[in-house]
């Protein structure tokens, strides 16, 4: 088998025939899927077990779960299943041009890259509004480049996007690595970890996969999961400091996890929340917050001794706001 389309189910029913409707129809040969039901309480595997009847011949698994394990946990039972020579970790509330899916099996099967990574669109909910494209900084297009893991993982640093799931891996990189030990947010966490594993890239600069914005994603909530963004970053700088030895990867980093932590503190006094709620979020917030490798301060001399002056100067503003908005 050349590609495993990984695909956690859990409550998404609303948006999984448009997902289905754009993968089997068009499903290479030597592709399967393969999804998990995270105990979804819906009817998301009926559906997916309903599409199935007019598509006999894809390869398709479906995984059950007893009880529901969150999304990291999913994606870990999907790679355990996969035999394939590669992975692609798919999100059950997007879209995915498989117009594309043969030119990928091509772009695999003759240049075997250890990433495949793409372009992607994000879109509203409920809309067909594009709200933007985005374009990666890798370079060149449309070929592969071998390179070193520590050029890999900078630039996909700098370029900040760090998603699993426009990102096609060769499998053997995956397993063994990734711990699966954060509960939400680990796409921050793992991918420049297994991009920095790598020693060669394709960059298909053609928009692959389109990301749903919904009001109902992690993303979009304020919670305890939250907080986890900010110990991914942190999880990151330190990884990028001790393991890859890249400053520049690190200062960004680290900037990264100052600005989240003071967007999440001035976001609880707009969300609705309780006031245990809140308690709660600051406290787990400020513990994370307290591992940090480095002070404000000393980030903002890593950035300018790294070159990123203005990623500096927006820093010592947005810190001396917090402190101020504090008091």
């Amino acid at each position: 088998m050349q590609l495993s389309i990984l695909i956690p189910v859990y409550n998404v029913a609303a948006y999984l025939p448009d997902l289905l409707q754009d993968l089997l129809p068009k499903l290479p040969l030597n592709t399967e899927i393969i999804f998990y039901d995270d105990a979804s309480p819906d009817n998301s595997i009926a559906i997916i077990e309903e599409f199935l009847l007019s598509y006999p011949c894809v390869q398709i698994r479906i995984l059950r779960g007893s009880e529901n394990i969150g999304l990291t946990r999913a994606r870990e039972q999907l790679l355990r299943a996969s035999n394939a020579n590669y992975i692609w970790f798919v999100d059950s509330d997007d879209k995915v041009d498989s117009a594309v899916l043969a030119e990928i099996l091509l772009i695999l099967s003759q240049n075997q890259p250890d990433v495949l990574v793409f372009d992607y669109n994000v879109f509203y909910d409920g809309s067909n509004e594009l709200k933007h494209h985005e374009t990666l900084s890798f370079y060149p297009k449309n070929t592969l480049v071998h390179t070193s893991g520590k050029e890999i993982y900078r630039t996909a640093i700098l370029d900040g996007r760090h998603y699993f799931w426009n990102k096609i891996f060769r499998r053997e990189l995956i397993i063994g690595i990734v711990s699966y030990d954060i509960p939400a947010y680990e796409d921050i966490a793992y991918t420049p970890v297994l991009l920095s594993k790598c020693q060669s890239f394709y960059y298909l600069a053609q928009v692959v996969v389109h990301y749903r914005i919904r009001k109902g994603s992690i993303a979009q909530k304020l919670g305890l999961q939250q907080v986890y963004g900010l110990k991914a970053y942190i999880q990151q700088a330190l990884y990028a400091d001790k393991v890859v030895r890249d400053n520049k990867s690190q200062a960004y980093l680290l900037y990264k996890a100052h600005l989240y932590y003071f967007r999440l503190c001035h976001k609880l006094a707009k969300f609705n929340l309780s006031e245990k709620e809140k308690v709660a979020i600051l406290l787990l917030a400020k513990q994370q917050y307290a591992e940090k490798p480095l002070s404000t301060y000393a980030t903002i001399l890593l950035l300018i001794r790294t070159g990123m002056w203005g990623k500096a100067a927006k820093l010592m503003l947005k810190s001396g706001l917090a402190r101020f908005s504090d008091k």
